[in-house]
């Protein structure tokens, strides 16, 4: 077995890596701020992610980047994407010996372990976890397949207590688990100098999809909008489909129509790099979701010393205090969440306390450089 050391590791991620200008969810960024601040380390990166379009190395990164395309045929697509990955690993493990190889829930389902490698798995919040947190019918398939990835892991991390004992009745008890949280950047996500004076604008980033309770803010900011009429609501994400396969922003977009609500705006995506801006010139964030594994979104307004008002659901409790560090709602309820918004108008004092803990919070909980060493304890095996 390779000789894991602080020193030099080579570490290969797999998974979701979107070009430019496609939709980035929460382990795209993770996997970006933590390949930047590996290879930054001197450890070598490499990711292992998939396109509609293009197979083969991508030179614009500081860390290697490889693209598997699996074709047009839905059929059988796991067999051709597994043959790929597994090809891949092979050569790449040839070339520069791998020490790790991570991979989200049902990563390791059709993978072949080479001897000598240690394979771990990263709980997001996978197929099991959110069907039962979103009491949805499970899925025979994927069920299987994140069992059969469970057990040929070496260890598991959860990004939350929440989402590991969640899903550890799954998991075979003899392998280790962990808790690492999700890191954010906080030198990118900095609170505005001078700080915004004049904020009337409620910010909502994230899929338009109904488990991030968009539509239930919408509601919410109907009743705000009567109150506080200067107010106005920005939406950014990319849309979604409803069951019956229809437009999810046409279902909100009909929704204001017949409520007679105003002030609603729909940006579509932006780039995370836009972010900071975004979230600064805000009053502040709702993010009222249904279930989360460990939200980076969360923690990105957070490091901007900016306030959160988030749903009291999942791991909320391990982020946010309610009225110290950020806001708690029940995401199911738009009275709740305009309660929450209406004191924050209420209370300016305690408001830019609140914002100050919030990105103290990010500081002392969830900094890139702390996450990073327990994440490197956990990949060396060091502790178990």
């Amino acid at each position: 077995m390779h000789l894991l050391s602080f020193a030099s590791m080579h570490i290969c991620f797999i998974g979701e890596f979107p070009h430019q200008q496609q939709p980035v969810g929460g382990i795209s960024v993770l996997l970006q701020v933590m390949a930047r601040e590996l290879t930054a380390l001197g450890h070598r990166v490499t990711i292992l992610s998939f396109s509609a379009n293009v197979q083969g190395w991508e030179q614009r990164t500081p860390f290697g980047l490889y693209r598997i395309h699996p074709h047009q045929s839905v059929a059988f697509n796991f067999w051709r994407i597994a043959r790929s990955q597994n090809h891949f690993l092979q050569e790449l493990h040839r070339e520069h010996p791998i020490d790790v190889v991570e991979v989200p829930e049902s990563g390791l389902c059709f993978l072949q372990k080479i001897e000598g490698v240690r394979y771990v798995i990263r709980l997001h919040g996978g197929h099991l976890f959110f069907s039962q947190q979103l009491h949805q019918r499970i899925k025979w398939w994927q069920a299987w397949q994140e069992k059969r990835s469970f057990a040929k892991a070496d260890a598991i991390a959860g990004v939350s207590r929440f989402v590991l004992a969640q899903t550890r009745p799954f998991i075979p008890a003899h392998i280790p688990c962990t808790v690492i949280f999700n890191p954010v950047d906080s030198n990118r996500f900095l609170p505005a100098s001078p700080p915004e004076t004049n904020r009337t604008k409620l910010v909502f980033v994230g899929w338009l999809a109904e488990k991030k309770g968009i539509r239930q803010l919408i509601a919410a900011f109907g009743f705000l909008q009567k109150k506080h009429p200067w107010l106005s609501l920005h939406c950014y994400g990319s849309d979604t489909k409803t069951p019956d396969a229809g437009s999810y922003k046409k279902l909100l977009e009909d929704m204001i129509a017949d409520q007679g609500i105003s002030k609603v705006y729909f940006h579509g995506i932006v780039a995370n790099a836009q972010l900071p801006a975004i979230i600064n010139e805000a009053l502040c964030c709702v993010y009222p979701s249904h279930m989360e594994a460990m939200p980076v979104a969360w923690l990105e307004v957070m490091s901007c010393g900016q306030i959160l008002v988030g749903g009291n659901t999942g791991p909320a409790a391990e982020i946010i205090s309610d009225k110290q560090n950020g806001l708690l709602c029940n995401p199911h309820d738009p009275s709740s969440i305009a309660a929450a918004v209406d004191w924050l108008i209420l209370h300016p004092s305690e408001s830019d306390e609140i914002r100050r803990a919030a990105r103290q919070t990010a500081l002392s909980s969830f900094s890139i450089s702390q996450i990073i060493q327990q994440n490197i304890h956990f990949w060396t095996g060091r502790g178990e």
